[in-house]
């Protein structure tokens, strides 16, 4: 396929797989980055920071832990980890140079690298947490992605995945959640933003597993125990899964 992001319609960007999704993707949040941590506060009313806080908080992470943020965009989760735990030894990676650049550029002590989240070079068991903000969604391939992050964790340590996850059919979020992003949305956006990317982020979350499903494809690739968590009804969802010891 190899079109131009800008060329893909938002319903068809979130069917993309392998190779074409990784080249949306990465052309998407590079054009994305500069402005990427203040529409997402614009889009979420705030919500977003909410959720990222009340998602990493009571981790209980020791020092000397070694956590991988995947997805990291502009590093704002590495940042907050450092600041909220002592001595850990945090990295974050991206697929998009556009927001590693970003990332360097806010916070120039982090380690930030670029990688595939179905290929990370590292070795197997090799990070006590590996969480995932609002990145699952856009990934190449979702199992081979679930797999290789459970990969990567230690044996007892957790994958944290925080997403917007679809609203159930007919329910009153679901129109909720349609009207907001597809009418008011693409307005608040269109001073700052091509209205047309933030479609597509509108459309993954439609098109994206629900969160259950999700979790049943943690333990399907090595965890012992899945806890699920839902923010604001519904409109933020937490994966927690701890991988067998």
């Amino acid at each position: 396929m190899n079109e131009p992001a800008a060329e893909i319609a938002p319903a068809a960007a979130t069917r993309l797989r392998g190779d074409d999704k990784r080249a949306f993707v990465r052309t998407l949040f590079d054009r994305l980055a500069p402005r990427y941590d203040r529409l997402n506060l614009l889009i979420s009313l705030g919500q977003t920071t909410w959720w990222r806080k009340r998602a990493l908080a009571r981790l209980e992470l020791r020092p000397g832990a070694r956590v991988l943020d995947v997805g990291c965009g502009t590093g704002w989760v590495v940042q907050y980890l450092r600041r909220r735990y002592a001595g850990l030894q945090l990295e974050g990676m991206d697929l998009s140079p556009g927001m590693l650049a970003e990332a360097r550029r806010l916070d120039p002590q982090g380690t930030y690298f670029e990688a595939d989240v179905c290929n990370i070079d590292r070795p197997t068991g090799h990070y006590d947490l590996v969480c995932t903000v609002f990145t699952s969604r856009n990934f190449p391939d979702l199992t081979a992605s679930v797999a290789e992050m459970m990969r990567i964790v230690a044996p007892g340590g957790r994958l944290l995945v925080l997403d917007s996850f679809p609203a159930p059919s007919g329910s009153p979020w679901a129109l909720l959640q349609s009207v907001w992003m597809d009418r008011i949305v693409p307005i608040l956006v269109r001073p700052f933003a091509d209205p047309d990317a933030y479609g597509y982020l509108a459309a993954s979350i439609r098109n994206h597993v629900a969160a259950d499903e999700l979790a049943e494809l943690c333990r399907q690739h090595g965890a012992a125990t899945v806890e699920v968590d839902h923010y604001s009804f519904g409109s933020a969802s937490r994966v927690l899964a701890t991988k067998s010891a």
